[in-house]
C-alpha cells in the first residue's frame, strides 16, 4: 500500500513538473542578428520646428545598436507580450568619470559633475514597466522604474521598485557584455544580472490609468536619451536576444 502510494505521488510529482515546463512557450530569437525584421522603429521627439527624427538603430556583425548617429526614438516589436521570460546580453558605453548618485536641489537634479554619466538605456513592457540600463555610479541604476507619482517618487514621478544592482558594486561588467534576464508573471517582476538576482518586486496597479500595465504590450528598447546625459554620444548593444511566454 504505502509503495503504490510513493509511486503515484512520484509519478504526480512528474506529471505536475512536466505540465509546467510545457506551459512555458518555447524560446524565439526577438532579434535576429540580421536585420530589423519584427522589429519598428518609433520616431524620436522634434523641436520647435525641427520635425520628429528617426532613430539611428542599425545592426553590425549580428549586434543590435543604438545611441551613435543624430536620430531619436526607440525600437518596438511588433508582437506584444504579458507574461514571459526575456534573455539578452547588452553592453553600455562607458562616458563620464565624475559621477554621483546623490540628488540635489528642488528640480532633484543628479549631482553627477559630468552629465554624460547619465547616459542610458532600458527596456519596456506592458507599457508601463521599465528595466533601466545605467551606471550604478551616476544613480542610474539597472532596475526598475515606473513613472508614477507616489511618495519617493523623484522628479514629480519617477518611481523606483527596485534599485537593483545599486548594493552589487563591480556586478556589471565594464566594456564588455552582460547578461540580463526580465520575468513577468503576473504581478511579479524579477530581474537577474550576470546570474545574480538583482530585483524581485510585485506590482498591481489599482490606479485607472495604469489599467494597460496589467495587459500584453510591446517590447521598447529605449533611444539613450543625450538631451539628459550632456549631449553625450555613446551607445548601447544588445545581441543574443531570446524570449518565450509564460
Amino acid at each position: 500500500m504505502f509503495s503504490q502510494w510513493r509511486v503515484t505521488t512520484v509519478s504526480l510529482t512528474v506529471l505536475v513538473a512536466a505540465t509546467l515546463v510545457s506551459a512555458a512557450g518555447e524560446w524565439k530569437p526577438l532579434f535576429n542578428g540580421k536585420d530589423l525584421t519584427g522589429w519598428t522603429v518609433a520616431a524620436g521627439r522634434g523641436g520647435g520646428t525641427t520635425p520628429p527624427q528617426p532613430a539611428q538603430w542599425k545592426v553590425e556583425n549580428g549586434v543590435l545598436v543604438g545611441g551613435q548617429g543624430t536620430g531619436r526614438g526607440s525600437l518596438v516589436t511588433d508582437e506584444q507580450y504579458k507574461d514571459f521570460e526575456l534573455e539578452l546580453e547588452f553592453m553600455l558605453t562607458e562616458l563620464g568619470t565624475k559621477c554621483s548618485a546623490e540628488l540635489i536641489g528642488e528640480k532633484q537634479e543628479n549631482a553627477s559633475e559630468d552629465k554624460s554619466c547619465l547616459y542610458n538605456s532600458g527596456v519596456t513592457f506592458r507599457t508601463g514597466y521599465q528595466v533601466n540600463i545605467g551606471r550604478r555610479e551616476a544613480g542610474e541604476f539597472i532596475g526598475i522604474v515606473v513613472h508614477r507619482k507616489a511618495p519617493g517618487a523623484i522628479r514629480g514621478n519617477v518611481l523606483w521598485l527596485s534599485t537593483g544592482d545599486e548594493k552589487f558594486p563591480g556586478l556589471r561588467k565594464k566594456e564588455d557584455w552582460n547578461r540580463l534576464r526580465i520575468m513577468a508573471k503576473g504581478p511579479q517582476i524579477t530581474v537577474t544580472l550576470n546570474g545574480k538576482q538583482i530585483s524581485d518586486v510585485k506590482d498591481d496597479p489599482t490606479d485607472p490609468a495604469e489599467a494597460r500595465w496589467k495587459e500584453a504590450g510591446p517590447i521598447t528598447l529605449q533611444w539613450p536619451p543625450a538631451g539628459e546625459s550632456g549631449g553625450a554620444q555613446g551607445f548601447i548593444k544588445y545581441r543574443n536576444m531570446r524570449i518565450r511566454t509564460l
